[in-house]
């Protein structure tokens, strides 16, 4: 019992901080600013990769519920499946391309011996199968991409790919400045 107690912990924190992370987007215009449902600096992506690389299926099991929560904001008057797909392809394509590049580089599943040069990697690989899957749904959907599907899919990509990297460097940064401030004779953290 307690270990589902934890696991959907994790999703409810992952879904909060992908819901928080989305709606700081939204204030700021960067969702949609390329067209319904493509951003080209998409910062929720970074969750859902930090999601994916630290625990995996429940932590991206948490977007995937904030997804589904916010997709009638951007992609209204659809019928309710499609608001199950979506983020369920969108946050799954993601785990799975994750996993297969902790095999493929030889990452631990505790994620030790990650590198800084592993990280744009494996974002690159998620998010162009990212955006070459959802636009696909979407191309399949009739929803607006039939005419221009590689140059959507490549937007979003990119969207996701800066997104991540965004919010991966701001995080590295805080972490960086946080154990210079902790080195700092006058300060007593320990």
């Amino acid at each position: 019992m307690r270990y589902i107690a934890e696991k959907l912990l994790i999703s409810a924190l992952f879904g909060a901080l992908y819901f928080a992370v989305f709606e700081l987007s939204w204030s700021f215009d960067l969702v949609e600013s390329y067209a319904p449902g493509i951003s080209l600096v998409f910062l929720p992506a970074g969750i859902k990769l930090i999601a994916a690389l630290v625990s995996g299926f429940w932590g991206v099991l948490g977007t995937v519920i904030a997804l589904a929560y916010v997709t009638p904001s951007f992609w209204p008057d659809q019928p309710l499946w499609f608001y199950v797909v979506y983020p369920a392809l969108s946050g799954f394509s993601t785990l799975a391309v994750v996993a297969v590049m902790k095999r493929v580089l030889v990452i631990d599943d505790d994620i030790r011996n990650l590198r800084f040069i592993h990280i744009p990697l494996i974002d690159l690989c998620a998010t162009l199968v990212h955006g070459a899957l959802v636009n696909g749904f979407f191309a399949l959907n009739h929803l607006e991409v039939d005419q221009d599907f590689f140059t959507r899919a490549f937007a979003m990509s990119v969207g996701d790919f800066v997104g991540s990297l965004i919010l991966l460097l701001s995080f590295a940064m805080l972490a960086k400045l946080y154990d210079v401030y902790k080195q700092r004779p006058d300060t007593n953290l320990n």
